[in-house]
């Protein structure tokens, strides 16, 4: 999946600054050795989780929406430390992609 560019609002630094993520560490997941996901709850159409590790090695989730007028750039909205469900899936889809 494309995702060329990442937006950050002031509100999306703000939130992913309560979680102890920068805007630095989700462009680290996006350029990295990530899978994107559908969003199985998402609030606006289109909406994907991107899991991926940081260079220090942290597993991130982080939720993208796309913008309409732009296909590749995609909004940030959030991101936390992944939780196992979260991992565990990252690795099983790594693992088969390697195959």
């Amino acid at each position: 999946m494309l995702i060329a560019v990442l937006l950050f609002s002031e509100t999306t630094v703000a939130k992913l600054a309560v979680h102890a993520i920068t805007p630095e560490e989700v462009r680290q997941v996006s350029d990295g050795d990530r899978i994107v996901v559908a969003n199985s709850r998402p609030r606006v159409a289109g909406s994907v989780l991107m899991i991926g590790p940081t260079h220090g090695g942290r597993i991130l989730t982080v939720v993208l929406n796309p913008e309409p007028l732009d296909t590749g750039s995609w909004h940030v909205r959030t991101a936390w430390a992944s939780s196992a469900a979260q991992i565990n899936r990252y690795r099983r889809d790594r693992s088969t992609s390697m195959m």
